[in-house]
């Protein structure tokens, strides 16, 4: 009976472990890139939010940045979403153009076929930055903000 016991026990931790590997995806590489061997850079900003990352020893890939939404730059409701998510984005290229990614933590894909993943500049998460200047807000997946409604409720037209 104890061996049967423990048998059931192994199986059903076994089988909660791939569940959990399904919910949360691990990818090769979510530890700091510090060394050499994994050096990355941003080598195209698309928007405040997402970007291309070069790392050493792999291709680029398109990235939507984790943690937090900024306005949408080429689909904006109005121009008040339109001039702010262009302030976002000439923010992102500045951090982009004069720090260094320390560490990037990659999630999955998402339906268009980006990488999620959360990046730091200089040591600090993109998402933070970003938010700290007002250029964007917390954002974990779920429905997105009206920037425009926001934006005209705040009277920063």
């Amino acid at each position: 009976m104890a061996r049967r016991n423990t048998f059931f026990k192994i199986t059903f931790l076994a089988a909660i472990g791939g569940l959990i590997a399904l919910y949360y995806p691990q990818s090769a590489d979510t530890t700091g890139l510090s060394d050499a061997s994994a050096n990355c850079r941003i080598t195209h900003v698309v928007d405040g939010d997402t970007v291309d990352l070069k790392c050493e020893g792999s291709q680029t890939e398109r990235i939507r940045i984790l943690g937090y939404d900024t306005p949408e730059t080429y689909y904006a409701d109005c121009p008040a979403e339109k001039a702010l998510g262009d302030r976002a984005t000439d923010y992102l290229r500045g951090l982009a153009a004069n720090g260094q990614v320390t560490k990037v933590e990659r999630s999955r894909q998402d339906k268009y076929d980006r990488t999620l993943a959360r990046i730091f500049i200089d040591g600090q998460d993109l998402a933070d930055i970003m938010v700290s200047q007002e250029l964007a807000v917390r954002y974990s997946g779920a429905r997105r903000i009206s920037w425009c409604d926001r934006l005209a409720n705040s009277g920063n037209n």
